[in-house]
């Protein structure tokens, strides 16, 4: 894949925001006016419908929560480099796993042919208060993306397309190395998985510890909207909403990322 040079403009949240505290009885408000319509998108599929397997999910289904999530993990990344001071090591680190996320999902839809939801996410301001709080969240949101990638490479190989679930495993070593990057930001132990987690409790010290997974490729997006994201409606935390289009222009294309798409 040929990347294109991006411009330099600092990525901007929308006038769009909300300071107030929000309660359950609100939060169950916004769910409920927006679940209907993205769980229609996710689902979509071009054409015919496709079967559901045994994991809850269709391949279609798993493609389009992967290119939403991704949608996502692009704005965090890159939106953090604008916010945060950053030491250069971290601006690498972080300014890799930005594009590394923008090639996933451009690879997602533009080869495999997945929608993403939305490309407008609300993301709460308590991801961009300081270092800390990124890679915490990171270290967590690597893990649900790791999760999703597991349960989107076994629903690939069961509706018969071994190219795309080998593409699957690619995507879950890259989510890996962004995880235990975001350890090592934090002073913890970066190598501390022989396997990497499906839907077990986690063990791990750290953020995350005892947060168990799911097995549908729509569990990703329950777990980060628990977490105060919100995809295409406010999230249930104070935050604002990102808009990829616009973000994803300032997204830095470092010439040491390489391995630019699966063959």
């Amino acid at each position: 894949m040929t990347h294109h040079p991006r411009s330099t403009q600092t990525p901007a949240a929308t006038a769009d925001r909300r300071r107030e505290g929000s309660g359950a009885s609100r939060r169950e408000l916004l769910l409920a006016g927006g679940a209907g319509a993205i769980a229609v998108a996710l689902s979509a599929v071009p054409g015919a419908a496709a079967a559901t397997g045994p994991y809850g999910g269709s391949t279609q289904e798993a493609l389009n929560v992967a290119a939403t999530v991704e949608v996502l993990t692009t704005v965090v990344t890159t939106t953090a480099l604008a916010k945060l001071s950053l030491p250069q090591a971290a601006v690498d680190t972080v300014g890799a796993a930005s594009r590394e996320e923008l090639d996933h999902y451009e690879v997602l839809t533009g080869r495999f042919g997945a929608h993403a939801a939305t490309h407008r996410v609300w993301v709460p301001d308590a991801v961009f208060a300081s270092p800390t709080s990124l890679f915490t969240t990171l270290v967590v949101g690597e893990q649900i993306c790791i999760n999703l990638y597991l349960v989107a490479t076994t629903i690939w190989a069961q509706g018969g397309s071994p190219f795309l679930a080998r593409v699957g495993a690619e995507l879950v070593g890259n989510e890996g190395v962004h995880r235990a990057l975001a350890r090592q930001a934090l002073g913890l132990q970066p190598n501390d998985r022989a396997f990497m987690k499906y839907n077990q409790a986690d063990h791990a010290d750290g953020p995350g510890a005892g947060m168990t997974g799911f097995t549908t490729p729509k569990g990703a997006i329950a777990q980060f909207e628990a977490a105060g994201v919100g995809f295409g409606t406010p999230g249930a935390t104070p935050g604002a909403f990102y808009d990829f289009g616009t973000v994803s222009q300032s997204t830095p294309d470092p010439s040491f990322v390489n391995t630019l798409a699966p063959h």
